[in-house]
């Protein structure tokens, strides 16, 4: 029997259909054959699904940061310019107490760019009791009984007090309250015991105040995370609620040291070398961004910039479940400059609750005009997944979603740019941290569906190696040059991950990247395809309306000859163009049958876990996959039911995998039995295929089969 070459598109219009469906029948009458000895396998699943929770936090090994449960139906609000400085410390501390258990109150900021109310009314959380200046301690109050006291200190003697009692507080589940904060409890009747006077204390310098804190309380904190939050003084501002309340709710400890002052750092590194690379996490900011980013990447711990984040512990109980966007199929290669544009800042949690949710809303008519891939923090899993799903759930197929730097949370692993307080170089040279950081990585990435890291600035080989080692979902990376190492360069690692050096980083205006990209293309032979990636900074002009401009002016420059893509198709396109394998479900020309579908099972190539193929019929359920024609083909990725979140005991249990060159001659290439993975991950020797087919032996204890997602990949 013949069978025509199929070449149907996810999307398609109906009437194209009729072809694909004849070619498919002829792919479902080959796909029988005798079983061959597997060749070779390597299983990898690093994720495990987050189950919601009415009630306390879930906070299992390998997690950053707690599931907190689901808000309440009616929930506590007060606005935070409603209180002073001293009130903003305490009332965020009596947040995260109270959230412990279930979200019940909310803390809204009037400044914020969205619009005070926007995410709440976004994410339906709705207001049962309004506090303002007025009313504003009778939300204390109301959950007095829920406090077991509070943990006085002075202010005046140091601001670094209130970052000391509030970690003081966190361990003995009271609230930190100034000597006035105190005098207005006592005022009003509100009866709390004093666990603990700090203002007996001595110490000015935030040195010893920190070191009291290390010596009498840290060995108590949770270690997964630390919180950097500036206290404030006279001078300056300070950050009086932002994350605070998920360091009361986590116990963790609170600390600011300055990381322009080499005996502060030394002090704050202290802390770190405590935590646990793979483990921990570091929540706020720094004095700068190049002296405190390099202390915390020393030991692999990564940075989520949150210094001007509101209520995560009521975000991170919103929409548990993260609803990935699908992937539209990627374009036939051809010989062109493709150019992948990716928008800064993502990695700060607080630009996605504020900044990025107002360009969002306001370039809606721009958006899906062409690709734009937008930096964002894998960590939103945790912290906001009602946030991340926002961006997911309104998203067009033009908006590809990738990780801010450098991975699960802000690391630097390699200095391009000195500044004060910060050298250029290596800064983190131990390759187990290194591997650390990378495997939480991975797990987030997981978790997200982000499938591209942009590095911050450049990864030296043995970092590089970790990423391609550790990180199975990655499809590609960037790295850039700031300045000062002229030696930056893109690379291959182990002939999987392609490591893309930006042709300009962070680049603040059209002009710039205008001028680059024709420089580019001009020098561009012809020869075979050319692959340019570069970072726009989002805080300049460089909205969607401008890259949408830059797009049609270089249409008009040079016309057939550049092609703007996805971030994910970039990285697969790169790696067809060079021989190297890429994801064949992503291609237009792989099409899929099934035992158990009378419809095209689109759900298997649609790149997410969000969707769901089923199988109830008895006996063996398969899918089998036609290619278009041979590749090199040497691994397959299944993501089961329990990556779309449902049960395990619902998952797949045994299947042979089996590839052939003509639809009749068919060899084993693996033989799984027993499985209890969410996703399973396995390479095998290079062999030439243009069909595969999975036969499911076991779908489940209720005997159907449930997948979520298929790769396989090869080369040509």
């Amino acid at each position: 029997m013949s069978c025509p070459a199929s070449g149907n598109k996810q999307g398609m219009k109906r009437d194209k259909l009729i072809g694909a469906i004849a070619g498919l029948t002829c792919l479902a009458a080959a796909f029988s054959a005798s079983a061959q000895p597997v060749v070779s396998k390597n299983r990898y699943s690093p994720y495990q699904p987050v189950a919601d929770i009415t009630e306390g936090l879930s906070w299992p090994k390998g997690q950053a940061l707690p599931t907190f449960a689901t808000p309440a139906s009616k929930m506590d609000m007060l606005t935070v310019q409603d209180l002073s400085k001293d009130e903003q410390i305490t009332f965020s501390s009596l947040q995260g107490l109270v959230n412990r258990k279930q979200p019940r109150i909310l803390l809204l900021d009037a400044r914020a760019e969205e619009g005070k109310s926007t995410w709440a009314a976004t994410l339906h959380l709705e207001a049962g009791g309004n506090y303002s200046r007025d009313n504003r301690y009778d939300l204390i109050a109301k959950y007095a009984k829920e406090i077991s006291g509070v943990v006085l200190y002075d202010p005046v003697a140091s601001p670094h007090y209130r970052n000391l009692a509030g970690t003081v507080a966190a361990q003995k589940q009271g609230i930190p309250v100034s000597n006035e904060v105190y005098a207005e409890l006592k005022g009003r009747k509100i009866e709390l015991p004093v666990l603990e006077d700090l203002t007996t204390l001595k110490m000015t310098s935030p040195i010893e105040i920190y070191q009291y804190l290390y010596d009498h309380y840290w060995e108590k904190c949770d270690k997964r995370v630390i919180v950097s939050a500036k206290p404030g003084d006279e001078r300056s501002g300070g950050d009086y609620h932002h994350t605070r309340d998920i360091a009361a709710a986590c116990g963790a400890a609170v600390v600011w040291l300055n990381t322009m002052d080499p005996a502060e750092k030394a002090m704050l590194k202290k802390f770190f070398a405590d935590m646990k690379a793979g483990e921990a996490l570091a929540l706020g900011w720094y004095a700068t961004e190049r002296s405190g980013i390099p202390a915390a990447t020393e030991f692999g711990i990564g940075t989520m910039p949150a210094d001007f984040f509101v209520s995560g512990t009521v975000y991170a109980g919103t929409n548990h479940r993260i609803n990935i966007p699908a992937v539209p199929k990627m374009p036939l290669l051809e010989n062109k400059v493709y150019v992948c544009v990716i928008v800064s800042d993502g990695d700060n949690i607080q630009y996605t609750q504020h900044a990025m949710r107002r360009i969002w809303d306001r370039a809606a008519e721009s958006r899906g005009k062409m690709p734009i891939n937008w930096t964002i923090a894998p960590g939103l899993v945790d912290v906001a997944p009602g946030i991340m799903n926002y961006y997911y759930g309104s998203a067009t197929p033009m908006d590809c979603f990738v990780t801010g730097p450098s991975g699960m949370g802000y690391l630097m692993p390699f200095n391009t740019l000195k500044e004060r307080g910060a050298d250029v170089g290596d800064n983190l040279t131990d390759p187990a941290r290194m591997d650390g950081y990378a495997r939480l990585t991975e797990t987030y990435l997981q978790r997200s569906g982000l499938r591209v890291i942009t590095i911050w600035d450049d990864a030296t080989p043995m970092q590089r190696k970790s990423y391609e080692k550790n990180c199975r979902q990655l499809y590609g990376a960037t790295v850039q040059n700031f300045k000062d190492v002229p030696s930056v360069a893109g690379s291959n690692e182990n002939g999987r991950i392609r490591f893309d050096r930006l042709v300009v980083p962070y680049a603040g205006s059209y002009q710039h990247i205008r001028d680059s990209l024709s420089h580019e293309i001009s020098r561009w032979d012809g020869k075979s395809p050319l692959f340019l990636s570069y970072q726009v900074t989002v805080w300049g002009e460089m909205k969607p309306n401008k890259l949408v401009e830059l797009r049609d002016q270089m249409d008009r420059d040079f016309p057939d000859k550049v092609g703007f893509t996805r971030a994910d198709h970039y990285f697969n396109l790169y790696n067809e163009s060079a021989g190297l394998p890429f994801n064949l479900c992503l291609s237009a020309d792989t099409t899929v049958r099934t035992s158990d579908s009378s419809e095209l099972p689109f759900s298997l190539l649609d790149g997410t876990p969000s969707t769901l193929w089923t199988a109830a019929k008895a006996g063996e359920a398969w899918l089998g996959f036609d290619f278009g024609k041979a590749y090199q083909v040497n691994r397959y990725v299944i993501r089961h039911a329990g990556a779309n979140g449902m049960a395990r005991e619902f998952d797949n249990r045994d299947w042979t995998v089996k590839t052939s060159l003509d639809g009749k001659t068919w060899k084993t290439v693996d033989t799984v039995k027993g499985n209890s993975d969410n996703v399973t991950d396995i390479e095998f020797s290079k062999t030439s295929a243009r069909y595969l087919k999975i036969t499911l032996l076991n779908p489940g204890q209720d005997s159907t089969a449930r997948i979520a997602d298929v790769e396989i990949y090869g080369s040509n």
